[in-house]
């Protein structure tokens, strides 16, 4: 699995660097992950690949590993710049689409259907028309949608 076989003591310790970049800018190994829950539970789980109630460094760094072999996309051993870029914009667009299925998704079928859309924009609605007026007045609109103007201002 692993691409890089002899590595000068160099290219080990910038990959060693590069690694913990990754690891502070988002892509981050299983354990940071997880925010707690039923998920959170099972972090160690994931780590221990074996299921022997341990985790092995080799087990430990998989999910790292795994992430940088997919960003080195010309297999060299290291990451440039602009394949740590691609690589964090497509885990970014990775999480956006999981989180916009978790939000929308109202039958569980990992789809978003325009109904469901129809649905969570109904909802919204009806939160923000304060005075059950079947409008939305100015006023009656978040800071975020209302230029910044505060509510009854």
């Amino acid at each position: 699995m692993q691409r890089y076989t002899s590595m000068t003591l160099f290219r080990k310790i910038n990959i060693a660097l590069l690694a913990a970049v990754v690891t502070v800018t988002g892509a981050g190994i299983a354990l940071a992950d997880d925010r707690g829950g039923k998920r959170g539970e099972m972090r160690f789980e994931r780590l221990d690949a074996d299921s022997d109630g341990s985790v092995t460094f080799a087990e430990f760094s998989r999910p790292m590993m795994e992430r940088f072999n997919e960003a080195d996309a010309d297999g060299d051993g290291t990451i440039s710049a602009t394949e740590l870029e691609e690589a964090l914009e497509s885990r970014r667009a990775e999480r956006r689409a999981s989180h916009m299925i978790e939000r929308f998704d109202i039958d569980g079928d990992e789809r978003v259907s325009a109904d469901e859309i129809v649905n969570r924009q109904e909802k919204m609605f009806a939160l923000m028309d304060r005075d059950d007026s079947g409008v939305i007045t100015e006023d009656e609109l978040p800071r975020r949608f209302a230029g910044g103007k505060r509510r009854g201002n």
